[in-house]
């Protein structure tokens, strides 16, 4: 038995205290790197029996083996052999304690507040807490609103192309049009200058186209015509293409007029008939 407990009996590297409550936690590091904590001193600082925690921890051996150790403490009576529970075990085994038995109220409230965040934290790991649904929904909110985000700026690109896209087949539409206004000008214009409406005569070639038309019949008349000037407007009117001599486009005019002048010359350069002789001799 003694070799038994020889060969479980730790040394620890380090041995500290811990305040709590006017109370003194002991712990201790061992080689391995893990903190463990004195089963005694834990069952002091909250009030606790410690022969009845001592027994509940021989009674869940089954769980609580692995995290136990006998390290060789320093107490007020020397290097004794000290039951000590590991550090990260601690909040579970304080879970298993009946608040009855704690006997200091403010320790009891104290365990019971360190029982209820035990509770939440648990529940929350398994996400059936209410703090741990007001996260998740949290979480899933901002994960809305960056989705939101996301599909708003992509949106807002979209439709910034779309609108670009339509603004240059807009432009390109208005150029198309204006061309092809500027081009139905040039037509309308050399439509016009081809069979749009002339301007007529005006009152002084009037005056000028009855004087040598009336130089003309005085000349035929003095040759044997009696009647000459319903002739002479006839080929006017044809050689205009008109049907009045009103209408004669100012275009025609100088083509008017060199006919008439023509004739006008070839009569003045020929003699008139002897008004003695007899007509048709």
């Amino acid at each position: 038995m003694t070799n038994e407990n020889e060969e479980n009996l730790f040394i620890p590297v380090h041995e500290r205290t811990l305040k709590f409550q006017d109370k003194e936690i002991i712990t201790a590091d061992l080689a391995d790197g893990n903190g463990y904590v004195s089963v005694r001193s834990l069952c002091e600082a909250f009030g606790l029996d410690g022969r009845a925690q001592r027994r509940r921890l021989q009674r869940q051996q089954g769980y609580f083996e692995p995290y136990t150790a006998t390290i060789q403490m320093q107490t007020a009576g020397g290097k004794q052999a000290t039951l000590c529970l590991m550090a990260s075990a601690v909040p579970l085994f304080l879970t298993g304690v009946d608040l009855s038995r704690v006997q200091e109220q403010e320790t009891r409230l104290l365990l019971k507040a360190f029982l209820d965040e035990a509770h939440t934290v648990l529940a929350e790991h398994f996400g059936i807490s209410e703090r741990g649904e007001i996260q998740f929904l949290r979480e899933s909110v901002a994960r809305m609103v960056a989705e939101q985000e996301t599909y708003e700026e992509n949106l807002e690109k979209k439709v910034e192309a779309e609108l670009a896209e339509l603004r240059r087949a807009h432009d390109e539409k208005v150029q198309q049009i204006r061309d092809a206004f500027g081009d139905l000008r040039q037509q309308v214009t050399l439509l016009e200058k081809v069979a749009g409406p002339k301007a007529r005569l005006t009152p002084e070639q009037m005056g000028q186209l009855r004087q040598t038309i009336a130089t003309l019949g005085s000349l035929m008349q003095e040759r044997g015509i009696a009647k000459p000037y319903p002739g002479i407007y006839m080929d006017v009117t044809r050689l205009t293409g008109v049907s009045r001599s009103e209408d004669i486009r100012q275009d025609d005019f100088p083509k008017v007029i060199e006919f008439l002048n023509r004739q006008v010359k070839a009569l003045s350069q020929s003699k008139p008939p002897d008004s003695d002789q007899p007509k048709g001799n």
